[in-house]
């Protein structure tokens, strides 16, 4: 009997894994919530998820800059990844104006703190609805990790490199997931990926932000369930 495949889910900026607690009990997969802190490189967060999995195929999971990682660890050990799912991500490089936003970011946190800067700035580009029941996770998420892991994981978005040339030469099967209202990883950003990678399926849901993942839950676990079972079932 061969064994289930495996999911590593790996999180956004500033999440937790309680992100995927909706996703990580299934029948279907063996599942890995993969939680990043201290790291300041995609390197250092390639090497947290391989010491925890070792040597076993996996699919990596990624929402926002946990693709990010995910393309990564395609550099790294292209022949252990069995499959891609992307969730709000983006291959691309930075921006300076990008970077030069967060280290704005940066320094409004240092100085009014990160749940206020969340609250005040963050939460309305992450939801389409900044009221929603989801965002106090966020903020409790952010709160958590600190200043000094927002700090890390925003030098790790500002160093990443060009990921489209890795994507299109993936041949695994490969799930692009975006929505129609988020602004830091847009529908085209989406639409670019899944168009690069060779087995690439895209879809846009409505009525959702950057956190589709949290406002969609059900209809990303539709998605991933009915992926996972033509591919791997």
């Amino acid at each position: 009997m061969n064994p289930k495949p495996l999911l590593v889910f790996l999180p956004g900026t500033l999440c937790t894994g309680a992100i995927f607690s909706a996703y990580s009990n299934h029948s279907q997969y063996d599942s890995l919530i993969i939680e990043f802190s201290h790291e300041a490189s995609l390197d250092e967060m390639a090497n947290t998820v391989l010491s925890q999995v070792g040597d076993r195929a996996f699919i990596p999971v990624g929402f926002s800059m946990g693709g990010m990682v995910a393309f990564e660890l395609i550099r790294q050990r292209p022949a252990q990844i069995n499959g891609l799912i992307l969730l709000n991500s983006n291959c691309l490089a930075d921006s300076p104006e990008r970077s030069n936003g967060r280290q704005h970011q940066l320094q409004l946190a240092r100085d009014k703190g990160l749940q206020s800067l969340f609250q005040d700035i963050m939460l309305p580009v992450y939801f389409a609805n900044p009221e929603c029941e989801h965002a106090k996770l966020v903020v409790e998420m952010a709160s958590a990790l600190g200043i000094a892991t927002f700090e890390a994981q925003l030098n790790v978005l500002a160093q990443r490199p060009d990921s489209l040339s890795v994507l299109s030469h993936f041949q695994k099967p490969s799930l692009v997931i975006g929505s129609e209202h988020d602004l830091p990883c847009p529908p085209e950003h989406q639409q670019v990926m899944a168009s690069a990678l060779p087995q690439g399926e895209l879809h846009i849901l409505n009525h959702c932000g950057h956190f589709a993942l949290l406002e969609q839950a059900d209809a990303i676990k539709n998605l991933i369930n009915n992926w996972m079972a033509r591919h791997y079932g």
